[in-house]
């Protein structure tokens, strides 16, 4: 994970951004104008990537960019702008900098997403893909929704055992409809939270059945050996750290 530099006038979308990002796994300093973050940079923290609004009272994202372009220690590192009302000359301006744009408002998944991109490490693993996924449904925005999505993990988890027998047994048997069924349900409720790697070989079992096919047992049972432990090792992680509350303000120096 990254030093992210937020820079964002409005108290509630940078304390969002703030969150969300920290819910990723990143060391987040979050200030509220470019001045801030021009002395942010020179006396206290050196960022990895800075995600800033446009356009904000006095300085722009814009003229930040561009000072830090000017500057040989900063001129390389990947910024996104964030706007609510950027013109398509505005949009082209930043991108000549160098720069990728997200119109406000903007998911967690989009956010996280275009972070991952313009520092050129596209979100693969596991945790991260799961972490995405929760944060689009929405657990970084309040207690409730915190609460519901570890539920939901923790749901996954305990079912796990009864889901996972199902697909096992259903292909022992050779019963193809049963099989196909037992793959669609398990399919479901992984892509729902983020489980990728699960998910798509359930497609594919789920594809396989509805063409009549059956596959290898062994080879069915070697994937969710693999991949079920895995799955709920990091939800039954991640349904406790959302129980202990927001992402906790962590040393973001460095």
């Amino acid at each position: 994970m990254a030093r992210v530099l937020v820079v964002e006038d409005e108290d509630t979308t940078r304390l969002l951004l703030e969150a969300r990002l920290r819910w990723a796994g990143h060391r987040v300093r979050a200030v509220a104008s470019a001045p801030e973050a021009r002395a942010v940079i020179e006396h206290a923290f050196t960022p990895e990537v800075v995600v800033t609004d446009m356009f904000m009272p006095g300085g722009s994202g814009l003229g930040l960019v561009s000072d830090l372009r000017a500057d040989p220690g900063s001129a390389t590192v990947p910024v996104v702008f964030l706007s609510g009302r950027a013109l398509p000359g505005d949009v082209a301006a930043g991108r000549a900098l160098g720069a990728a744009y997200l119109q406000k408002p903007c998911t967690a998944g989009e956010l996280t997403a275009a972070v991952a991109e313009v520092l050129g490490t596209p979100e693969t693993a596991l945790e991260g893909v799961v972490r995405r996924r929760v944060g689009d449904l929405g657990a970084v925005d309040s207690d409730e929704e915190r609460e519901l999505v570890a539920t939901l993990l923790e749901l996954f988890v305990a079912q796990a055992p009864t889901a996972v027998a199902a697909v096992e047994s259903a292909v022992a048997a050779g019963d193809v409809a049963l099989f196909g069924q037992a793959a669609h349900r398990l399919r479901g409720a992984a892509a729902e939270l983020g489980a990728e790697p699960l998910a798509r070989a359930c497609a594919d079992w789920d594809d396989a059945a509805a063409a009549g096919d059956l596959p290898d047992p062994a080879e069915v049972s070697a994937v969710l050996a693999r991949e079920v432990p895995a799955t709920c090792a990091v939800f039954t992680a991640l349904a406790a750290e959302l129980r202990q509350g927001p992402p906790a303000d962590g040393d973001p120096e460095g």
